[in-house]
């Protein structure tokens, strides 16, 4: 057993959350707690529990108040996000203290902010587990607890990240313009598409109609079942002509209407990989999702941490990777889904392969949030 999965299960304000990092064995050594876990598991045990609160620090503290003349960072603050702590110098622990707080409250003169580790005071399952693929070198168990909890939405979901002023682009000309050349590349690496691939398997069963929304030349679903229904819609029609699943082809621009050309109730499922950061208006979108699909249907929003920077709304850039999932999230709440659930997965090695594997060790990331019609 070489490989550990290092796995975090929550639930936040309405919806349900599992993290896991997978890790080299190895990595345990740093702790002894987590040494003896994994010589449980190299006994036969299957999953072994953690207590998490170690690594879920500070907790229990009250709300700071900060004076908003100390705010640091050149963007407007935004009740509701969250940020690192070197925005505010009241609380940071020298000038790159990263690890992120919740703005509460922005006042005239005073800033109102959550310094507490975003899973504090969450009832968290903390588990290790035997995983069969192979962990990136040098992943810290520790790096678990950096980032779950930010996806949970604040308060005001619509406020903290649906203002217009977070859905310009750096490119404002007509996306036709920009997707009017096929891209038949890969835009995430082998590893992560197979995961995705995975999640999708889950929700999959024969004989389902599927709309794969912002579709390409690939639509990221596993071999099987063979034979779903998949409907495609996306920009470029040479694309969507080379992606072998679809039985339907549609090519339009939900930036400019975000209508979708078919009738109530005709899907099972809606995936949409890789794109939710491109739309200009995502909660037309999702509510016209919510309509195509049947009555207990799920719309599955999966992405990673790359994208084409021009096109790409303007927020997603200024958010911490898990809080994008607790935008999505907010998204499929305000749409009008329930059930809502979140996933993510990192520390998986990328494929030696892969053009990037000189600059980055791990693949790349696995984000998905989805809620049932």
């Amino acid at each position: 057993m070489s490989t550990l999965e290092a796995r975090l299960d929550w639930r936040g304000e309405g919806a349900t959350h599992s993290d896991r990092l997978i890790i080299d064995a190895r990595a345990c050594q740093a702790d002894g707690r987590w040494l003896r876990a994994a010589e449980v598991l190299r006994g036969g045990r299957e999953v072994v529990e953690l207590d998490a609160t170690p690594w879920v620090q500070p907790r229990e503290l009250d709300p700071a108040l900060i004076p908003a003349r100390h705010w640091r960072l050149p963007v407007a603050p935004v009740a509701g996000r969250f940020y690192p702590r070197l925005a505010f110098p009241d609380l940071a622990q020298g000038p790159r203290d990263l690890r992120p707080v919740r703005l509460l409250e922005v006042a005239e003169d005073t800033l109102r902010v959550d310094a507490n580790h975003a899973l504090a005071g969450r009832a968290i399952t903390f588990s290790l587990r035997a995983h069969t693929g192979e962990a990136a070198p040098a992943t810290r168990l520790q790096e678990l607890f950096d980032g779950p909890g930010l996806q949970a939405p604040p308060a005001d979901a619509a406020a903290a990240y649906l203002g217009l002023d977070g859905f310009g682009r750096r490119d404002e000309s007509e996306d036709g313009l920009f997707y009017d050349r096929p891209r038949l590349v890969h835009h995430l690496d082998a590893v992560c598409r197979r995961e995705i691939a995975g999640l999708y398997a889950r929700f999959l069963r024969p004989g389902l109609c599927v709309l794969d929304l912002m579709s390409s030349w690939e639509s990221h679903l596993p071999d099987e079942p063979s034979d779903p229904h998949v409907a495609g819609l996306g920009m470029n029609r040479d694309e969507l002509m080379a992606n072998p699943r679809l039985n339907e082809r549609v090519v339009k621009d939900l930036n400019q209407r975000a209508d979708l050309p078919w009738g109530d109730a005709v899907f099972d499922l809606v995936l949409c990989t890789a794109s939710v950061e491109y739309l200009l208006r995502p909660l037309d979108v999702l509510r016209e999702a919510r309509r195509v699909l049947r009555p207990g249907g799920v719309c599955v929003l999966a992405f990673s941490d790359r994208w084409f920077p021009d096109k790409a709304i303007r927020v997603w850039s200024e958010l911490h990777p898990f809080e994008r999932l607790g935008m999505v999230l907010g998204m499929l709440a305000v749409a009008g889904f329930g059930e809502l659930r979140t996933q993510s997965l990192r520390g998986l090695k990328r494929p030696e392969d892969d053009k990037y594997a000189a600059q980055r060790a791990q693949a790349d990331p696995l984000f998905a949030a989805w809620g049932v019609a």
